[in-house]
């Protein structure tokens, strides 16, 4: 079954949230500063406003997000499974995929719980999901700000900090707004509250460790170029972060780097899933290519330039396919909607 409300929120969404008195917070594995941000930032609105909330997340919280929790509410699974017991609902952040949860949505369901997303990535029309998807929004915080903003619960400096945090992450400090002016003064309202963005700013993307420095330089040398210069791709075994120590989202993190070389229009990645033999697919393009359409015919999702999937087989022989298929695209590409500098990047003479 699919139930799901856009924006305006539907009466339907907003009276089961108002309900509901024990609520446990999940977002996907291997979080990010979008799905956490938004598990702080509701957590204490909700518990503001006199509800009993809980975080349970797959995976403890990762050292590099740490200063996103001051309050230490973010718990996960092997730690907190106890939290979940009197829960009559609850809440996925940043993914509309429930098995991308894992275990905590898992042992939601088994006793009889819903799990409902609050998600800004398209789902298939296909997919058993409740909740609310809103793709317009660039980051799942610009949604939440708008779902806590509807229920009328209080946006103080704490829960500004969170959102701010989620929308910052997730539009690259605000570079990938998709047009829409609205995030910009939805950001300018959280900072009205009296939070400070500085060291927000600095911890997303003025922190990084001297181990991704050197992750980096790695990735630079087993990047490869197809199509004359216009996609860049890395097929990454468990070898490229042999003896470092980094986060486990650090490699693709990475991608963004890639798609941001002058005359690349599309950037892909395959990295290592957490199970043997399965890869993750990143794609992300600039504004005159759509790839969204790679992932999903994959299994995965996303958006049109920024998009994802997990497959099985060879690594060597999957990025081949997806290169082949990017080729591809991009031949089918109008030359007229790809900038001339682009174009002529790798133009001989």
């Amino acid at each position: 079954m699919q139930r799901l409300s856009g924006f305006p929120f539907e009466p339907w969404l907003l009276e089961r949230l108002a309900a509901a008195r024990h609520l446990v917070l999940v977002t996907h594995v291997g979080p990010d500063a979008d799905g956490l941000g938004c598990e702080v930032a509701f957590c204490a609105a909700a518990r503001a406003a006199g509800r009993e909330v809980h975080v349970v997340n797959e995976d403890p919280l990762p050292r590099r997000y740490r200063w996103l929790d001051p309050r230490g509410v973010l718990g996960h699974i092997d730690r907190d499974a106890g939290c979940l017991g009197a829960s009559d609902l609850g809440l996925c952040f940043d993914a509309h995929e429930v098995a991308r949860v894992g275990k905590p949505a898992a042992e939601l369901r088994k006793r009889g719980v819903d799990v409902w997303v609050v998600d800004h990535h398209p789902a298939a029309p296909d997919l058993d999901v409740q909740g609310v998807i809103v793709p317009e929004f660039s980051s799942s915080g610009e949604l939440v700000y708008h779902l806590i903003e509807a229920l009328g619960w209080r946006i103080d400096a704490e829960v500004a900090r969170a959102l701010y945090a989620a929308m910052s992450f997730d539009t690259g400090s605000f570079r990938f707004l998709r047009n829409q002016p609205a995030t910009l003064r939805i950001a300018a309202t959280l900072l009205e509250t009296g939070m400070d963005a500085n060291p927000i700013q600095e911890a997303l993307f003025a922190s990084r460790p001297r181990s991704e420095w050197d992750l980096l330089g790695r990735i630079i040398q087993h990047t490869r170029f197809a199509h004359d210069g216009q996609i860049a791709w890395l097929a990454a075994d468990a070898s490229l972060v042999q003896g470092l120590d980094i986060a486990p989202d650090a490699i693709g993190e990475a991608i963004a780097q890639l798609v941001g070389i002058e005359g690349v229009q599309i950037a892909m990645m395959l990295k290592p899933d957490r199970e043997p033999g399965l890869w993750k697919l990143s794609l992300r393009s600039k504004t005159s290519v759509c790839i969204g359409d790679v992932a999903r015919r994959r299994g995965g999702g996303g958006h049109d330039h920024a998009a994802g999937a997990t497959i099985a087989g060879d690594l060597h022989a999957l990025a081949a396919q997806v290169v082949l298929e990017l080729e591809t695209i991009l031949a089918e590409t109008p030359s007229a909607s790809i900038p001339a500098a682009a174009r002529a990047q790798h133009r001989p003479g």
